[in-house]
């Protein structure tokens, strides 16, 4: 019988794993690289103003500190 050793399986088939994987639930990968800090913060302005916008429009409504809703038509509706 063949001896095999484990982590040198794992590491040979990894990426191969790991696409088949993703392919199959359709996600993507996480990121490899860590964001820089312009970038993230640049991004969180981009987030911000988006819910800003959301809640302008009606499609977000706070209910408390933890607890939102979302109209996914765009319209507001009596909570």
């Amino acid at each position: 019988m063949r001896r095999i050793n484990y982590n040198d399986y794992l590491r040979e088939n990894k990426a191969k794993y790991t696409i088949t994987r993703l392919r199959l639930k359709g996600r993507r990968g996480a990121r490899r690289r860590r964001r820089d800090e312009k970038e993230r913060e640049i991004l969180l302005k981009m987030d911000r103003a988006r819910r800003d916008r959301w809640i302008k429009e009606g499609r977000l409504v706070i209910l408390g500190p933890r607890r939102y809703h979302f109209n996914l038509d765009g319209e507001s509706e009596s909570l």
